[in-house]
């Protein structure tokens, strides 16, 4: 019998690449934003109504580019609601369905920095470093994730000169390593191209 795996972020290509090496050792869900909108209360809620995962991977995310004074409002709260609420609801879903869920939370290098025009994702993803600390001192089975530069579509529009970018290939190994066992529940993987530390 299979493990049930939920990714969030069901569009994104970092989820479609976890999709494309776990689909045959799990029953992997990807939902899109139509069926599972992270930032709802309720759609987390009716999605997670009669179901249980094994293994959630919180892997949504958003990225708004902007100097604070020149900043939407809604695009900044936007990057906060998506990376760090929906890690939030999410987990909170998933550990109410299934008490020793497997969680892994997805933050970044980022959440250690503080990039110019970046402060919505940076800051979000401190939230998703933090928040995960938390649920290792509620005795939840977490391991987060803090990966550098990616070749994905969410750098699309971004202005930034980078040598370091790993590809999808690269990036999804230390996921693999975390559903292999071979690290510590609550351990922070933080990673980039040629360079992996735990618990920076």
């Amino acid at each position: 019998m299979k493990y049930n795996l939920l990714i969030t972020g069901g569009n994104g290509d970092l989820s479609k690449a976890l999709y494309e090496e776990l689909k045959d050792s799990y029953e992997v869900c990807t939902p899109a934003r139509n069926e599972l909108d992270v930032t709802s209360i309720k759609s987390v809620n009716d999605y997670f109504n009669g179901k249980s995962f094994h293994v959630v991977i919180n892997n949504a995310g958003t990225l708004y580019s902007s100097l604070v004074d020149d900043s939407d409002p809604a695009k900044w709260i936007n990057d906060i609601n998506v990376n760090l609420v929906g890690t939030y609801l999410v987990s909170r879903a998933a550990i109410n369905s299934n008490k020793s869920v497997l969680i892994i939370n997805v933050a970044s290098t980022a959440a250690y920095n503080s990039y110019k025009d970046w402060s919505s994702y940076c800051c979000s993803k401190a939230g998703v470093l933090t928040f995960s600390h938390c649920l290792k001192n509620d005795g939840i089975n977490v391991y987060c994730l803090c990966p550098g530069a990616i070749d994905t579509k969410l750098r699309d529009g971004l202005n930034i000169s980078n040598k370091n970018i790993m590809t999808l290939s690269e990036a999804i190994l230390p996921f693999l390593s975390v559903l292999n066992g071979e690290y510590n529940t609550g351990d922070v993987i933080f990673y980039r191209k040629g360079e992996l530390v735990i618990n920076p």
